[in-house]
């Protein structure tokens, strides 16, 4: 059993060790994305006004006028009014060829306040320019900038594989024979030596100091990339989880979706007369409409808070709810789908959870380094021998 744990545990490692290298490098540099972001790019941020902030619908009006081959679909505004608000576009479809307009999604930032356009980007461009940088490393760190979706299913993929080595991994350091708690404290110690010696306490001690930590990141990895086709399946075998309006939506009829009934100037009333027979009191930070499954989703709250923000979703023909994700409600199942996102990024514990997310980020790179260097020494002895 231990020959075949080892054979997994070592090819797993070698499959998995680039991408979880990459990984932790740019969850790492995330853990404080916002903050570096806004040090980046200051003028998408903040623009100095003050006064009450234009209603949503017309900030959506005026960016819409101003390039007529373009549609919103996601916005955000923060509550400061000296903060500028971000609206997502995607290109209209010609009424002429039936294709999208030849313009590339762009991300506009307008002033709360006036109206006017502050700054603009185009997500996750290449490369390491200030206005790139964080929006490429979200990207790079979600889905590789693979097309489609061949970057979620493979990183993917490599997080469930990463569950699986975490547990494989720590029987591995398991002793073989007795006693067993004294000879396993062995497997905790970075011993003096040889660096063949000291990268291999590395990588065990390491992983073993840590294990606590790699897990729930992995598992959230999962989650994160393959949430209705693995995670929610495998998590309703112990507690009901409901599928997502988007995918539930996904598995409807086209012809029974409807067609979009309304703006977002309704859309924002909408939402409220939700929030308010849900009892929500935080404010709207976020909206934005599926056009290709007709509905609305709003966030409430800072979704950088520990829990994360409350969403609610509704018809885009007639407005009625159609589901939502609310911290700390709904099945066990559910709630622990809503904790991964916090868990992910660490926001779960906070600030301290951010700085050990970042921390552990590092931690990750050197573990996938320590355990191919362990392969690379025990191939090349094994040359030798055979030499």
């Amino acid at each position: 059993m231990r020959a075949i744990l080892l054979y997994l545990h070592r090819y797993l490692g070698l499959a998995m060790a680039l991408f979880l290298a990459l990984a932790g490098l740019t969850g790492s540099i995330l853990a404080f994305h916002h903050e570096l972001d806004e040090w980046l790019n200051p003028d998408l941020y903040h623009t100095g006004s003050s006064g009450p902030a234009l209603p949503p619908d017309q900030l959506v009006e005026k960016v819409e006028t101003a390039w007529p081959r373009m549609q919103v679909w996601y916005m955000e505004f923060p509550d400061e009014a000296d903060h500028a608000a971000l609206l997502a576009l995607v290109p209209r479809t010609n009424p002429e060829t039936g294709k999208p307009w030849p313009e590339k999604p762009v991300v506009r930032y307008l002033d709360q306040v006036t109206g006017a356009q502050v700054g603009e980007r185009y997500w996750g461009e290449c490369c390491f320019s200030p206005r790139n940088f964080v929006p490429f490393m979200l990207e790079f760190h979600y889905n590789l900038t693979l097309p489609g979706n061949w970057g979620l299913w493979l990183m993917g993929l490599v997080a469930i594989a990463w569950v699986l080595d975490c547990f494989v991994a720590l029987v591995l350091t398991f002793p073989r024979g007795r006693p067993f708690w004294q000879k396993w404290q062995r497997a905790w110690k970075i011993k003096r030596g040889h660096s063949t010696r000291v990268n291999l306490d590395i990588h065990r001690a390491g992983g073993l100091w840590l294990w606590l930590l790699l897990l729930p990141v992995a598992v959230s990895s999962v989650a994160m990339n393959l949430p209705e086709q693995v995670f929610k399946p495998v998590v309703s075998l112990v507690s009901p989880v409901a599928p997502s309006v988007y995918a539930a939506r996904s598995e409807l009829p086209a012809d029974t979706l409807g067609v979009t009934g309304y703006g977002y100037g309704e859309a924002y009333r909408l939402a409220m007369d939700h929030a308010r027979e849900l009892e929500l009191v935080a404010p709207i930070t976020e909206l934005y409409y599926s056009f290709e499954y007709n509905f609305y989703g709003a966030g409430f709250g800072d979704h950088a808070s520990n829990e994360g923000n409350a969403w609610i979703f509704f018809h885009g023909t007639d407005g009625r709810l159609l589901g939502t994700e609310i911290p700390g409600q709904g099945t066990l199942g559910e709630r622990f789908f809503q904790l991964q996102a916090p868990i992910h990024g660490g926001r779960i514990l906070g600030f301290a959870g951010r700085v050990l997310i970042a921390v552990l980020g590092v931690a990750i790179f050197v573990l996938s380094i320590t355990g191919v260097v362990i392969w690379w020494r025990k191939r090349q002895a094994r040359q030798l021998r055979r030499a």
